[in-house]
C-alpha cells in the first residue's frame, strides 16, 4: 500500500496495533496490525477460521482483546462499548439484514435519522416550530438517502416486499443514517445474486466516494478485487499479507492459504 510514513495515528481512519485474542487457550488473533487511510475501501479476507469475525468483534467493541489497541482518527476505542464506539463514528452493519419488515422503506430510514434528532420529547409532543423544522430536515435527509441507495421507487412499500438485495441496501442505509466516519460491513454480498452483487458494489463505491471509510469482510473474490483500494489477509489468526489487490493476487502466501485456483477466477 502507498501508506504515508508517519507515526501519527490520527492520520489513519482506523489503526489496529498488536491485536491478540486468546479464547480458552486458543489464539484467535496473534499480534495483528494494520492501518486504514481515510476514505478507503479495505477488504479483510481469509479462509474460514482465519480470525476475520474476531477482528470485527474487537474493533466494534463486541469482544475485548487480550492485547493490542484499536484507534480511530487517533482516539483509542479499545474497551469501549459498541454504542460508545458507534457514537465516536464507527458503525457496523451485520450480515443478518436488520430492517422493520412491517414499516415502509421511507419510515425505516426516517426512524434511523430520528435517532440523531436534537428536539426534546416536549418539543415533539407539542409539535413546536423547532420540531417542525427538524422534521423537514430529517425527511429531506431520508429522501436523499433513498436516492443514494437507489430505492426511491420503493419508498412507500413495506420493507418485507423488497428483494433480499434491496433489503441489504436498506440495512446499510440505516447504518449510514448514523453518519459514520468508518463503516464495517460483514459479508455484504452473502446470498446476493450476480445482479444484486453488482448493485451492492456500486453502492459501496458511492459510500467510499462520499468520504466514509469502509472495512468489509467478504468471501466473494470478484467483489473484493474489483472494489478494494487495499486488502488485508488473515490466516489462522495471523496477518499473512496486505497490499493493493494486484499485489495480493500475486502473493504466494495468499495463493497457498486462501485463493488457490480461485485466483484466476478472481482476476477475470
Amino acid at each position: 500500500m502507498n501508506t504515508p510514513v508517519t507515526d501519527d495515528k490520527a492520520a489513519y481512519a482506523l489503526s489496529v496495533k498488536g491485536l491478540t485474542v486468546k479464547i480458552s487457550g486458543l489464539v484467535a488473533l496473534n499480534d495483528v496490525s494494520f492501518d486504514i487511510e481515510p476514505g478507503k475501501i479495505v477488504s479483510l479476507i481469509g479462509p474460514n477460521g482465519a480470525g476475520k469475525t474476531t477482528a470485527f468483534n474487537v474493533i466494534s467493541g463486541y469482544m475485548p482483546p487480550t492485547a493490542g489497541t484499536v484507534t480511530m482518527s487517533g482516539q483509542t476505542i479499545t474497551g469501549m462499548s459498541p454504542h460508545r464506539i458507534a457514537a465516536q463514528g464507527l458503525v457496523r452493519s451485520f450480515q443478518r439484514t436488520s430492517v422493520f419488515d412491517q414499516s415502509t422503506v421511507f419510515d425505516n430510514l426516517l426512524t434511523a435519522f430520528h435517532l440523531s434528532g436534537q428536539c426534546s420529547m416536549l418539543q415533539s409532543l407539542l409539535r413546536l416550530p423547532a420540531f417542525q423544522r427538524e422534521e423537514r430536515r430529517l425527511r429531506q435527509l431520508t429522501n436523499d438517502m433513498l436516492d443514494f441507495l437507489e430505492l426511491r421507487h420503493r419508498a412507500s412499500e413495506m420493507a418485507e416486499t423488497l428483494s433480499y438485495g434491496e433489503q441489504r441496501r436498506l440495512g446499510v442505509g440505516i447504518a449510514l443514517a448514523a453518519q459514520p466516519k468508518v463503516l464495517l460491513l460483514d459479508e455484504p454480498a452473502a446470498g446476493l445474486n450476480p445482479s444484486e452483487t453488482d448493485d451492492f458494489k456500486a453502492m459501496i463505491r458511492r459510500i467510499g466516494d462520499s468520504g466514509v471509510t469502509v472495512l468489509l469482510v467478504e468471501h466473494d473474490m470478484h467483489m473484493v478485487m474489483s472494489i478494494s483500494d487495499y486488502i488485508v489477509v488473515l490466516n489462522q489468526g495471523q496477518l499473512i499479507a496486505e497490499g493493493l489487490p494486484s499485489e495480493v493476487q500475486q502473493n504466494a502466501n495468499v495463493i497457498e492459504a486462501y485463493l488457490g485456483t480461485g485466483l484466476k477466477r478472481a482476476e477475470a
